[in-house]
């Protein structure tokens, strides 16, 4: 997948994502995923897409947007196209391509199945291809006892000999061992990760399989961003929706 952006995901990025080492400027308030699921409804009702709140000249707008663009917040976030232009090229070095919502290479199961709640941006690494051969979804406990790891393991060869996709969220323990078994068995994978995409895409041992087209990874969560809990339950959804 090209990493080259459209206006429209351009948008969708200076509105919701930190951009600069996964952080963002204490003044300027990202806007959060229920704040743009608003917005994203009033461009559809417009018939509108986000690359609109780019345009210099506002006075075209119909009203409730145009209180929103020319809001101090919206000028503050809108105005960051260096650190834009600064966080593509650090995406581009690591092999990560970036997706938004209104992209036509954007993940159609997302689409289908989760429709306006589907995440603004995609973040991933690896062949985008894989995200549409559905497969089986594995989520579990990380901390686990040797016989689950090997169980689970045996679950994901299985996967692999029957010919389908490993979804799962790449955490330590059931999801890992659950990847780990389908790739050595020559098989696919899918890790949705809840944290530190930038890290995984890095990784010595990931990076044969990535450049081999045998496994994917995916976050919709700035590449950099640490662990937490809450991302790592509502990432549920895309490990469910990519599957089968």
């Amino acid at each position: 997948m090209t990493l080259s952006l459209s206006t429209n995901t351009q948008a969708t990025l200076l509105l919701t994502a930190p951009l600069i080492a996964g952080r963002v400027d204490a003044s300027t308030k990202l806007l959060t995923p229920g704040e743009y699921l608003k917005l994203a409804r009033l461009l559809v009702k417009f018939n509108l897409e986000p690359s609109h709140v780019l345009d210099p000249d506002t006075g075209g707008l119909p009203e409730e947007i145009r209180t929103l663009v020319e809001s101090e917040r919206y000028n503050e976030l809108l105005g960051r196209g260096f650190q834009l232009t600064q966080a593509v090229e650090r995406w581009q070095s690591r092999a990560i391509w970036i997706s938004g919502h209104t992209d036509e290479a954007y993940p159609k199961r997302l689409l289908e199945r989760l429709k306006e709640h589907a995440p603004a941006i995609v973040y991933g690494c690896g062949d985008a291809a894989i995200l549409e051969t559905g497969g089986l979804a594995v989520v579990g406990s990380r901390d686990v006892d040797a016989e689950l790891v090997a169980f689970t393991e045996g679950v994901g060869c299985l996967a692999a000999q029957a010919g389908r996709t490993l979804v799962s969220g790449g955490a330590r323990g059931i999801d890992q061992a659950s990847m780990r078994g389908a790739l050595e068995a020559g098989g696919k994978a899918v890790g949705v990760l809840a944290d530190s995409l930038e890290r995984a895409a890095l990784n010595r041992e990931n990076r044969e399989l990535l450049l081999d087209s045998k496994l994917t990874l995916i976050s919709p969560y700035d590449p950099l961003v640490g662990f937490n809990v809450r991302h790592a339950m509502q990432r549920n959804k895309l490990i469910y929706a990519l599957a089968d």
